[in-house]
């Protein structure tokens, strides 16, 4: 089964920076190595100034532990990044949802400092997942169609907690999803649905620019 691991990274203070550039040399390596890895690829909370997100996909469980985590790359990194890190890194694991798409052609390595990222926690009443991942998927494919500047409207489900998911978003600018995107008919009309049935627990956004490391996709 493939697996989304979302990953947190926790710089010292003034130091996320050192965190991205211990990186980046893992970062070529997965791409150019690890060929069934789809995705690797960073991006930096715009509040949470000392934290580095990442989503990165793999064909399974087997291959993070007995593949990527073994590399030689992979533990330099660790070295690297642990003399400027407050504690280790974070991995929560999710598996796609089979709603939405993770980029569009073309833009899989678009690096650039405009670049506006979100990455959104939903938790719903016990037994409406998968009901309310239809509504969502709904906008999914309203964005494909209409949203130029929607780069990636991936959706993934949490392993661990059957009422969660999320959603990672990238837009070629902040406008393009505060403008354009949530003023979009269709998103407006199913997130009234979910407000008008009661079906939202929590959401949990991160707003987020590009961090210049990594891939999404491989075409």
């Amino acid at each position: 089964m493939p697996i989304v691991a979302i990953a947190k990274l926790f710089a010292k203070p003034g130091q996320r920076d050192a965190v991205i550039q211990s990186l980046e040399p893992e970062s070529e390596y997965v791409k150019n190595e690890e060929l069934t890895t789809s995705a690797y690829y960073f991006f930096k909370p715009e509040e949470e100034v000392n934290t580095l997100l990442g989503i990165e996909i793999y064909e399974s469980m087997e291959n993070i532990e007995a593949v990527h985590m073994q590399s030689a790359p992979f533990k330099t990194f660790v070295d690297a990044a642990t003399a400027v890190s407050e504690k280790p890194f974070d991995l929560e694991f999710f598996e796609p949802a089979d709603v939405g798409f993770l980029t569009r052609p073309k833009f899989s390595t678009l690096q650039a400092p405009t670049v506006f990222v979100l990455q959104v926690y939903f938790v719903v009443k016990p037994g409406t997942r998968e009901k309310v991942l239809g509504y969502m998927n709904e906008i999914a494919k309203d964005v494909w169609e209409k949203e130029d500047g929607c780069f990636s409207y991936y959706y993934a489900k949490s392993i661990d907690n059957p009422d969660k998911f999320m959603i990672f978003e990238r837009y070629v600018d902040r406008p393009a999803w505060d403008i354009t995107h949530r003023a979009g008919a269709k998103f407006i009309e199913m997130f009234k649905r979910l407000d008008d049935e009661d079906l939202v627990v929590s959401k949990f956004l991160y707003e987020c620019y590009e961090s210049g490391v990594g891939f999404l996709g491989r075409d």
